[in-house]
């Protein structure tokens, strides 16, 4: 990589907050000295709750009315959170290229809420009843497209869905196909995922930890140094490296996975590579495990093979599985923990088996 890969930006709305800035955590559970901490939380009882969004979000807050219409939940909270991201990168007073600034998202399961509100009306009233302005709302590229137009974004736009946004939006500035993109991972709770997990039977032997679902958008503006510098933007921390993996034969669920399945430490020694570093240079690892017994028992694997025996960070203890906004989430967990210099080794999986690590240093000031 020639031109070094900067974050220059945070931006992001989750139960813990809603911004960047508020996403810190002060309660214990979901920091370890080491993976064998980690390893040894005993759980006995399945209870599954859901954590949401404060309530006090207004979208309001964010952008103007005109902006709002026909807007769905999935859209605001997407918009909030680039808007909160386009602030912190300093892109207002200090403008890039917006020709060359894109938008990258990544989510699981899109705007199931909006989907259900127009099959309701579909199937209950037939096609008299179904809402065209609705209909618009339940494509899953909606909430990039609206946050773009809200950001006057003009550069590479995509939507992923079960993958990395943070990983697609390194490769598009690294092929110097922009210069900055915003990396927006995104999911809101739905009755569908709510009800299957609120019935499902798992025992002591299906829990790593205790398990939640929860809800995200959140933001990691991604920059080329060259462009970063131009602007006079701030440094956050640097990209030095990534890898994706997908775990064979994985289904729609992580309760699929297997757990003597190497992807996670597959994809935790590709990032290392890339970075070409050795895992004696890591200062703390960021996780990816979210309770559930097998995908958490994989990863404590991947990383004692590595021989890793520092702190680890667990986001999704805290914040609920918010699947497709867990990803940009973790990077800003993880640097609002660590110390300054510090270098991290991010993991995220998704439930169809994708994996992606990066390893992140934080700036030193």
């Amino acid at each position: 990589m020639n031109d070094r890969l900067i974050i220059t930006g945070l931006g992001a709305v989750s139960p813990l907050g809603l911004s960047a800035r508020d996403q810190t955590i002060v309660a214990n559970g979901w920091i370890f000295d080491d993976i064998d901490a980690a390893a040894r939380v005993k759980v006995q009882e399945y209870r599954h709750t859901v954590l949401s969004i404060p309530e006090t979000f207004s979208i309001k807050d964010y952008v103007t009315p005109v902006a709002l219409r026909r807007k769905q939940r999935f859209s605001q909270i997407a918009m909030a959170a680039a808007v909160d991201a386009f602030a912190d990168s300093g892109l207002a007073d200090r403008p890039a290229n917006l020709e060359r600034v894109g938008l990258v998202a990544s989510t699981e399961y899109g705007p199931q809420r909006a989907v259900g509100k127009y099959l309701d009306g579909l199937i209950g009233g037939g096609l008299f009843e179904a809402s065209p302005g609705l209909f618009t709302q339940t494509v899953y590229n909606v909430a990039n497209g609206q946050a773009s137009l809200a950001l006057g974004l003009k550069g590479a736009n995509s939507t992923i869905v079960g993958g990395s946004s943070v990983a697609y939006a390194a490769l598009l500035i690294a092929t110097r196909k922009a210069d900055a993109i915003f990396a927006l991972s995104v999911d809101e709770t739905n009755e569908i995922m709510t009800s299957y997990f609120d019935a499902a039977d798992f025992g002591p032997g299906d829990l790593a930890f205790t398990f939640r679902t929860g809800e995200a958008a959140a933001v990691v503006v991604l920059e080329s140094q060259s462009s970063a510098l131009a602007r006079g933007a701030t440094e956050l921390a640097e990209l030095l490296g990534w890898s994706s993996a997908s775990a064979p034969g994985l289904g729609v669920s992580y309760a699929d996975w297997a757990e003597d399945d190497t992807t996670i430490a597959h994809a935790m020694l590709g990032a290392l590579r890339d970075a070409d570093l050795a895992i004696s240079n890591i200062d703390l690892v960021v996780g990816t495990a979210n309770g559930l017994g097998v995908l958490s028992r994989s990863e404590f694997s991947a990383i004692r093979g590595l021989g890793y025996t520092g702190p680890v960070l667990y986001p999704r203890l805290m914040t609920g599985e918010c699947f497709g906004g867990n990803e940009a989430l973790a990077y800003i967990l993880g640097l609002n923990h660590a110390a300054p210099g510090s270098t991290m080794l991010i993991t995220v999986s998704t439930a169809n088996g994708g994996v992606t690590s990066t390893v992140v240093r934080k700036a030193a000031s």
